[in-house]
């Protein structure tokens, strides 16, 4: 195998792991880990569906339409909206989003952590876009991090199912993302660990006092 065959294979799996566990898609499974490891795994599955779509029609179908729509219009040059001039459009559709799918959770007599989880993303998001006016912070480490703040917080309240399996598995997406970022050349490493440690800390905050 070639130096060139490698760095392919490298960087094809640096975009796979940072397209499959992109910002856009963290809240569902967040969502799907409460679902079916937490208390509410014994809610009818049906139920369960209808929230886990809502979810994720909220919280990534309705975003990515919207970058969609901006590249079109030539707002946004990429999907990965690479330039962060270009972020605010996004970064507050995602924000609206968010506090829509909280909304959405509190309509389903979800627990209030679950709900709170939402509005920790809106909450990391808006603290995001003001960064993000001087500093390219990582929206993508951002993302999985506030998942891996959920598991946490579940599995110190002992409220998820298999704790150490998800600690283990959130904490080292957050390291693969951190690593995809990096080798994609789209953040410095800085970048990458602030974005993971604010989000870490608004949901770790916004699950224990909301």
């Amino acid at each position: 195998m070639t130096d060139n065959t490698t760095n392919k294979h490298v960087l094809g799996t640096a975009h796979i792991i940072s397209d499959l566990f992109s910002p856009l898609l963290a809240p569902t499974y967040a969502t799907a880990i409460a679902l079916w490891f937490t208390m509410l795994r014994y809610l009818p599955l049906n139920v369960k569906l209808w929230a886990l779509g809502g979810i994720l029609f909220i919280t990534a179908i309705t975003p990515a339409l919207v970058i969609f729509i901006l590249i079109r219009m030539g707002k946004v040059s990429n999907a990965s909206i690479s330039d962060k001039s270009q972020r605010t459009i996004p970064y507050c559709a995602a924000i609206v989003c968010y506090l829509g799918a909280g909304y959405f959770m509190h309509s389903m007599q979800a627990p209030g952590w679950l709900t709170a989880f939402f509005y920790g993303a809106a909450a990391t998001s808006t603290l995001s876009l003001i960064i993000t006016k001087w500093w390219k912070i990582s929206a993508h480490t951002a993302g999985i991090a506030g998942v891996a703040a959920a598991c946490y917080w579940l599995a110190f309240h002992n409220l998820i199912a298999a704790p150490m399996l998800w600690l283990t598995v959130t904490i080292a997406l957050t390291g693969a993302m951190a690593w995809s970022r990096l080798y994609l050349r789209h953040h410095t490493p800085a970048q990458v660990i602030a974005g993971a440690l604010l989000s870490f800390i608004i949901e770790f905050s916004a699950l224990t006092f909301l």
